[in-house]
């Protein structure tokens, strides 16, 4: 299918699917995500974009030399143990783009925006864990391609100077509708308790030019948050999928 023509719009109806680590570090395990999903999203094309966003890092920098044998820890054992390499992620992203999907990855250091552009992904993603990452969101900022960042744990001094510092890039690019924010908690499932969806009226009234979305970790069987998100006036999710196998369970 041809490649959808990605503008500083997409940030309406769209709906991301994270695959995260997911992949599990096998190409056919990622290919069977992305043909899986397709089946699910192929029906409401006409009213939503879809994006498959990946993540990279660059591991033998991103890790601390004195931890990249310590197995024992779970994120090192997990970032390690699932790396794929650059013509497998390639290969992955023209799958997705081959099956309708936009391309959108999230990297966590500079090196990784230099692959990320090596590779022409079409959006770009900051994550919560990084959005006072100010090197890299310098990095990021001269991109030419819509942004997006999640604000989990970000204090609102801080979203503060996040949404204006991309405001006056945009200015000085003549784009200032090219990045977006997102709702987040960062609890992995979160509970219905911790949810704080009042936020997002927050932050649609604090920022009104900006778009504001919600990346969502609230737990699988809940289907009533992203209607609540949606009475709010959200139009722009995020969600983390996996595929279920004998090889693979969903992490």
């Amino acid at each position: 299918q041809k490649m959808i023509n990605v503008t500083k719009n997409i940030f309406k109806n769209l709906i991301t699917l994270e695959m995260a680590n997911n992949h599990m570090g096998s190409l056919d395990h990622g290919k069977k995500m992305i043909d899986e999903f397709f089946d699910v999203v192929k029906d409401y094309r006409e009213d939503f974009n879809f994006a498959w966003k990946f993540q990279f890092r660059d591991i033998p920098t991103f890790i601390h030399p004195d931890y990249k044998d310590r197995m024992d820890i779970g994120y090192v054992k997990r970032f390690t143990e699932t790396n794929l390499t650059e013509a497998q992620f390639l290969e992955l992203k023209e799958y997705a783009e081959s099956k309708g999907f936009i391309s959108m990855c999230t990297a966590f250091d500079e090196k990784s925006v230099e692959r990320l552009v090596k590779l022409n992904f079409q959006i770009a993603k900051v994550a919560s864990c990084s959005s006072t990452d100010w090197p890299l969101l310098d990095t990021i900022s001269n991109l030419n391609i819509p942004i997006i960042i999640s604000t989990a744990g970000t204090s609102i001094k801080d979203v503060d100077k996040i949404v204006s510092f991309f405001q006056h890039r945009g200015q000085q690019n003549n784009d200032n509708d090219n990045f977006a924010i997102m709702h987040c908690v960062g609890e992995y499932p979160t509970k219905k308790s911790n949810l704080e969806l009042n936020q997002i009226d927050f932050l649609r009234n604090r920022f009104n030019t900006v778009e504001v979305g919600f990346s969502t970790h609230e737990h699988p069987e809940d289907v009533d948050t992203v209607k609540l998100a949606v009475a709010k006036g959200v139009t722009m999710f995020e969600k983390h999928v996996a595929v279920d196998t004998e090889q693979f369970p969903k992490n």
